[in-house]
């Protein structure tokens, strides 16, 4: 059952009560603002109905996230608050742009803002004071701790994925199998010199998945790998960009090269869950590598945070809120995200992404500021190892 099935105002606090936490934001404050009157209510204590009847007194709120599907979540909001609220798409790099222009000028417009870059979000909107990540303390539970500093919304998985018209099966069982010779030029991902993404997942597996990548290598080769890197990462990406490999603009390039029919010798890619769309409206053949090693593919967050000089203080906080639902975040999981929140139930998708959970590789707050910093080190390492 949807244990987030529409309720009322006047019955939501008899439900539950929740601690309004915030966390801190070192720096300037943003200039002609009321920081620090909207810090004091982003750390008060209220309950659901509370934030909700507060909510309702105040303006309009607008919403800066890089899919369009926003625009539905504003609406449903508004629905069900009575809250007028406005969702604008706006890729990574604008929300930045526009936040910190907003917050400099006294002149906010998005009262919650959604963003893809997670590291730009920890390591230069939020020390900057332009913005406030805020947990409702009766979801926090159920967000995992890696998740809440800054506040993951969701994560958008890619998958390794193969031609299903030309393969019964994946033609590979392991990641370092794609660095030989046998799949030089035959496998497709987006350019990591253009993709903070992909320069992020390189950082995060350096970090986090070493371990992993090191038994992955002996399972494929029958021994212990030794390289002059740093770590398995850096040589396994070493090797993948030294192969060849066809770089893409976007994963819906990569979801023609993979999975256009009537080829004899496909690619495999890494793509976005969203492009098994294409399987119905292109009709394009594209399945996941079930039970690759060491990962089926990679989860990479999306933030969410309020602007800290809003206007519309508990009308923002109560979107997040509606946002970490089942209801409120289900126009973004429909086609393969997953909700930060564990309780969220994963409804089915073309990528089937609810059986592949277990075995994405999922990014750590942790490890951020080194994401943040080694983005240039990433690059020059994919450079310098193609051909």
């Amino acid at each position: 059952m949807n244990r987030y099935a529409r309720r009322t105002a006047s019955g939501a606090a008899a439900l539950l009560g929740i601690s309004l936490v915030a966390t801190s934001c070192a720096g300037q404050a943003p200039a002609g603002t009321a920081a620090d009157d909207t810090s004091d209510v982003f750390s008060s204590d209220l309950t659901l109905d509370e934030l909700i009847e507060r909510a309702q007194q105040e303006g309009p709120i607008t919403i800066y996230d890089g899919t369009s599907k926003v625009e539905a979540m504003a609406e449903a909001f508004s629905e069900q608050y009575g809250i007028d609220a406005t969702g604008v798409k706006a890729d990574a790099a604008e929300v930045i742009e526009k936040t910190t222009r907003e917050a400099q000028s006294g002149n906010i417009v998005a009262d919650v803002v959604a963003l893809s870059d997670l590291p730009a979000l920890k390591s230069q909107l939020l020390p900057s004071g332009f913005v406030t990540t805020w947990v409702p303390s009766d979801l926090e539970d159920s967000i995992d701790e890696s998740m809440r500093e800054p506040l993951v919304l969701i994560t958008d998985p890619s998958f390794f994925t193969y031609n299903s018209e030309v393969y019964d099966t994946c033609p590979v069982d392991n990641v370092w199998q794609l660095t030989e010779p046998e799949w030089s030029g035959a496998f497709a991902i987006d350019d990591p010199v253009g993709s903070n993404a992909t320069l992020d997942w390189f950082s995060q597996i350096a970090q986090f998945g070493d371990d992993e990548l090191r038994a992955a290598y002996e399972e494929a080769f029958g021994e212990e790998l030794t390289t002059t890197h740093d770590s398995a990462a850096a040589e396994w990406i070493s090797r993948l960009a030294a192969n060849e490999p066809i770089i893409t603009k976007s994963s819906e390039e990569a979801s023609e090269a993979v999975g256009a029919l009537g080829q004899t010798q496909p690619p495999m890619g890494l793509m976005s869950s969203a492009k098994y769309r294409n399987i119905d409206e292109k009709g394009y053949a594209l399945a996941v590598c079930d039970g690759l090693s060491p990962w089926t593919g990679r989860a990479a967050p999306k933030g969410i945070a309020i602007a800290t000089g809003t206007a519309s203080p508990h009308a923002a906080m109560l979107f997040v809120h509606y946002a970490l639902t089942q209801e409120g975040i289900e126009p973004q999981i429909s086609d393969g995200k997953i909700s930060s929140n564990r309780d969220v139930i994963q409804p089915e998708d073309p990528a089937n992404t609810a059986d592949h959970l277990e075995t994405l590789f999922h990014f750590n707050n942790a490890g951020l500021d080194t994401d943040w910093a080694d983005r240039e080190v990433w690059q020059d390492l994919w450079r310098t190892s193609a051909r």
